[in-house]
Formats: structure tokens, C-alpha cells, sequence
């Protein structure tokens, strides 16, 4: 893996976009997310609350992709892409367009919040057991189907995937030249190479 390329995805056309949001197994940015029931409430109810939350894009992750030819590749998401995406997606109301393992459109599915991460140690995502970097899109999903729920409820389905166009912008950097340094660590000039 040491020649694998690095690309920056980015919002270029004006049909770039996230246009919708899917529930998987193996979240391409290896965050799972949580859910909540119960056990999250101020008062004793009887009924669950199905609720759903964890990042949906992570600003600076590598995410391992395969080409056509299944020859391997990473992209990431700079903050201020992240930013531009989460609003646009918000725009063009698309808080109920879910899917399940990219594959399955699902009705009774709905985004109820949606933030960037501002503060790493001072967010609400703090709240749900989550330390993400700044610029982290966030969300909460309220999930009425009970087909979901219930594969929600025996971890079939553990985090959040983006379905989306975007161009990709092929980085400087080499996985070689920072194999022993995440790019999460990169400082600002190193990240812009």
C-alpha cells in the first residue's frame, strides 16, 4: 500500500451533492453510530424513542475506496467541504432520503438533527460518547420503521455511509509519505501539499 493514491473529494459541478444517507453495517468511516431508547430520556416512558445518532462525515478521514479495475484508493473530505455538503443537503431537504446498505430505499426514516462539530471536548456529541474533530457532521435519525429499527436494535446496521457525487481531486500527498502519521495529524501546509 505504499504507492496507494490520496484524492480530495470535492463539490465542483452544481450537481455534486450527498443526496442521501444510508444505514450500514460497515461505515466506510469506521465510526459506529449509537442509538437510544430508554435508557436516554429525563422522565420514565414506556414507549422507545428510536433514535439514532453518529457522524456522518468525518472532515480529514481517509476512507479506502476501489476503482473499477478494484485497484485500491483513499479519499477524505476537508472541513469546509464537509460544511458546504451538510448545507446543501439540508437546502434541498433531503433529511428523509435513507437507504439501507446502499441498496434499499426506506420509508419512516428521518433526520431530526444535523450540526458541524464546533468543539471537540465541548459538543452535544460529547453527550452520546463521541470526541470527533471539528467539523464533524453530526446527526440524529428518528427511525419509525420497524424493519430498520429492529436491525438497528441487533447491530446489523452500526453507522451512517453518504450516497453522493463528487469530483476527485488527486492530493499530492503519497500514503507513503504519511504511513506513520494519520492525516488527521497533518498540519494545515502538509494537508494543502
Amino acid at each position: 500500500m505504499n504507492n496507494e493514491l490520496l484524492y480530495e473529494l470535492i463539490l465542483q459541478d452544481p450537481e455534486d451533492e450527498v443526496f442521501a444517507v444510508s444505514f450500514v453495517d460497515k461505515p466506510a468511516i469506521e465510526r459506529d453510530f449509537v442509538f437510544f431508547g430508554k435508557e436516554i430520556q429525563f422522565q420514565a416512558i414506556d414507549e422507545e424513542r428510536r433514535l439514532v445518532a453518529g457522524p456522518l462525515l468525518i472532515p480529514n478521514k481517509k476512507i479506502l475506496r476501489l476503482d473499477g479495475e478494484s485497484k485500491p484508493y483513499y479519499v477524505f473530505f476537508k472541513p469546509d467541504t464537509i460544511e458546504s455538503i451538510a448545507r446543501k443537503f439540508m437546502a434541498k431537504k433531503f433529511n428523509d432520503k435513507v437507504t439501507t446498505e446502499h441498496d434499499k430505499t426506506v420509508k419512516d426514516v428521518y433526520l431530526t438533527e444535523s450540526w458541524l462539530v464546533g468543539q471537540s471536548g465541548k459538543d452535544k456529541s460529547n453527550m452520546y460518547g463521541f470526541t470527533l474533530p471539528i467539523g464533524t457532521w453530526f446527526g440524529v435519525y428518528k427511525v419509525d420503521n420497524n424493519d430498520v429499527w429492529n436491525k438497528v436494535k441487533k447491530g446489523e446496521f452500526r453507522g451512517f455511509s453518504i450516497e453522493g457525487l463528487f469530483e476527485h481531486k488527486k492530493s499530492d500527498l503519497k500514503l507513503s509519505a504519511i504511513e506513520d502519521k494519520n492525516i488527521e495529524d497533518l498540519t494545515n501546509d502538509e494537508a494543502e501539499v
